[in-house]
């Protein structure tokens, strides 16, 4: 980035209403953290809706749920365990942004 860009930046930054280049940075960070965190909500709330009830039911429920197949259950229940995870990476993440 050349000197120009540099200066540019750090004015428009200021003019937005932020103190740094650091400062906006991070509050853009947390605010995309924010957003990934919505998407794999919603994707938690679409399991809890589909199977009508949390993660943790679903794990002890799973061989007695007959409305779905087994492949459909075992490729839900991986996406399902997934997305629980990311939500506590990036909870995480957020928590070091924001100490």
């Amino acid at each position: 980035m050349s000197i120009q860009q540099t200066e540019a930046l750090a004015a428009a930054i200021h003019e937005l209403g932020y103190d740094s280049v650091d400062a906006f940075a991070l509050e853009k960070a947390k605010e995309a953290l924010r957003i990934e965190m919505g998407i794999y909500q919603q994707e938690v709330t679409e399991f809890e809706n589909k199977y009508e009830m949390n993660f943790q039911s679903f794990l002890e429920k799973f061989d007695s749920i007959i409305k779905f197949g087994l492949f459909e259950k075992e490729d839900d229940g991986m996406e399902w365990r997934a997305c629980l995870k990311a939500i506590e990476l990036v909870e995480s993440k957020l928590k070091t942004l924001e100490d």
